[in-house]
């Protein structure tokens, strides 16, 4: 077999090309610190490089939604306290201007102060985020939560719809809470039932709000009363108890006592002062009373000019009424601010399991796309002689000719 001198020439090349080649690749590795640079050099290992980085790009954007949901929220709670510090103020002057030596005057500066409260808890459920979206309008975030329309009824724009965010592989966190469900599905009167005095009582008779003794069933009941005639100046004052069939739950008759309980179906409740024969009070299952028309009601009531007894406790009734209300709006403020609480929490306790999580991946994906320097190093140097001896080789061999020899 013939070897031309070119022949030999081109496999000299082809090999020290070969070496060069895999001493650049090598040189790539130490000078950028990664192992992997094309799916072909390791498949296993470049298919989970992508893998890892994908779940930590996940993991990153799970870190900004948290960030996100914390500012939303810390504005919320921010929302809801003041709300708390308005509704405590209304409910600390109702109590004041249920006070008997209230005048006309008095409590109407009460009033002007009340309405100034509304205006600003009005303005608070129509507060916006840092992205101007209404924070209470559930999902329809460019229409304002409430508006007091032409009828003098507050009106909810908005709809029941939580927002949520995902903030990890397995977890999703509301971010919102609907003014529905904070300032209008608020029930009246105890919870469980209202007392309503008639609005054409002549008597001094105040009804408290009343509690339940076992199971309410629902119904509608009037508390009527009446006074017998007799030539006795100290005959009692009676009443009887009608459901809305007109049918007799406790008998006409009864002696009325002042205080006392009166008691039926589940009902418990008592009347103050004088009633007079066919003043009546009634009891109805509670209903939804938004807090913005608790709050009129209350200045309303204030705005009234009271000259006597009957009128002072028409008074005392409304106003027994918004304290209630308010109580309840209290409540339910205080219950989603508690909720907005947990939900921060919750975020910090994710953010910190992201972080961790974070880093392990990190240390995952180290280990598998980055160099070991000490091995590569060694191969370097070890390539790196490899090309110097094949390029000398290659010096020592092109300058051998045959015509040396003969």
């Amino acid at each position: 077999m013939r070897v031309s001198t070119n022949q030999t020439q081109q496999v000299a090349i082809n090999a020290m090309l070969e070496q060069q080649e895999k001493l650049s690749k090598t040189q790539k590795q130490v000078a950028t610190g990664k192992r992997i640079f094309k799916p072909s050099e390791d498949p296993i290992g470049a298919a989970r490089v992508v893998d890892l980085k994908n779940t930590i790009q996940s993991n990153e954007q799970y870190q900004k939604n948290i960030d996100s949901a914390r500012a939303r929220l810390s504005i919320e709670e921010t929302v809801l306290g003041n709300s708390t510090d308005i509704l405590q103020r209304i409910r600390e002057l109702s109590i004041a201007a249920n006070n008997a030596s209230q005048t006309n005057e008095t409590r109407g500066f009460i009033a002007e102060e009340v309405s100034q409260l509304l205006d600003e808890l009005l303005a608070i459920a129509n507060t916006t985020d840092g992205g101007g979206d209404y924070m209470f309008s559930g999902s329809k975030t460019n229409h304002k939560t409430f508006v007091n329309n032409e009828s003098g009824e507050f009106e909810y724009q908005g709809d029941n719809t939580q927002r949520n965010i995902q903030i990890g592989p397995k977890r999703i966190i509301t971010t919102s809470d609907s003014g529905n469900f904070v300032f209008r599905s608020i029930r009246d009167g105890n919870t469980e039932f209202t007392a309503l005095e008639n609005p054409t009582n002549s008597g001094s008779g105040i009804i408290d709000p009343g509690s339940v003794s076992g199971e309410y069933d629902d119904g509608t009941y009037a508390i009527i009363f009446d006074k017998k005639e007799s030539i006795d100046p100290n005959e009692p004052t009676t009443y009887k108890v009608i459901d809305d069939n007109n049918q007799e739950v406790i008998p006409a008759g009864t002696e009325y006592v002042e205080g006392a309980n009166i008691q039926f179906n589940g009902v418990i409740v008592a009347v103050e002062g004088q009633p007079e024969p066919e003043d009546f009070f009634v009891i109805r299952p509670s209903e939804n009373q938004d807090t913005f028309t608790t709050v009129k009601n209350f200045v309303d009531a204030l705005r009234v000019s009271r000259s006597n007894p009957t009128q002072h406790a028409k008074l005392h009734n409304e106003i027994n009424r918004v304290i209630l209300g308010i109580d309840s709006s209290l409540g339910r403020v205080l219950e989603v601010r508690a909720n907005v609480g947990a939900r921060l929490q919750a975020l910090d306790s994710q953010e910190t399991v992201n972080t961790n999580y974070h880093l392990q991946i990190k240390e995952i994906l180290s280990s598998v796309e980055d160099l070991d320097y000490a091995k590569a190093v060694s191969e370097l140097n070890l390539k790196l002689t490899g090309l110097e001896a094949s390029q000398k080789a290659f010096t020592r061999v092109q300058n051998i000719s045959m015509f040396d020899y003969i």
